[in-house]
């Protein structure tokens, strides 16, 4: 009986053991990471590659980690057929384990596969968009 009730133990730890692996503990990221500037390299709407072309391809991201501040850069051909600065906005952001909340943006959930390399991952209403950005 002892045999058995301490089996049932061994199986019963190791079964827990089993069911919990790294991806059930939010990762936190380092605020400090996403600090700098990253410039778009793709997007994927519901796991498509959308194609940019090269002037979409400008848009920039500056984390500033001492104002908390986002400056966002976008880029447009316009009626010349020349590739120009459409807008420059500056929001204010915070990191929260991980993700990030832009104001007026929305909020992504970061993952950063290398020093080099910031995605983030936008949920808006039944599309999950993911923007991969590669640092400047």
């Amino acid at each position: 009986m002892k045999k058995r009730l301490l089996l049932l133990l061994v199986l019963t730890t190791f079964s827990f053991t089993l069911s919990c692996g790294d991806d059930d503990v939010l990762k936190k990221i380092n605020e400090t990471f996403i600090v700098g500037k990253w410039r778009l390299s793709n997007i994927a709407i519901n796991g498509v590659n959308d194609n940019l072309d090269d002037c979409q391809l400008l848009k920039t991201l500056e984390f500033n980690n001492t104002s908390s501040e986002v400056i966002i850069t976008v880029f447009e051909i316009n009626a010349d057929n020349v590739c120009e600065t459409s807008s420059i906005v500056t929001h204010n952001y915070t990191v929260n384990n991980s993700s990030v909340t832009i104001e007026g943006v929305g909020n992504a959930e970061i993952s950063t596969p290398n020093n080099d390399t910031l995605i983030l991952r936008f949920v808006e209403e039944s599309n999950v968009i993911v923007k991969t950005y590669t640092r400047q």
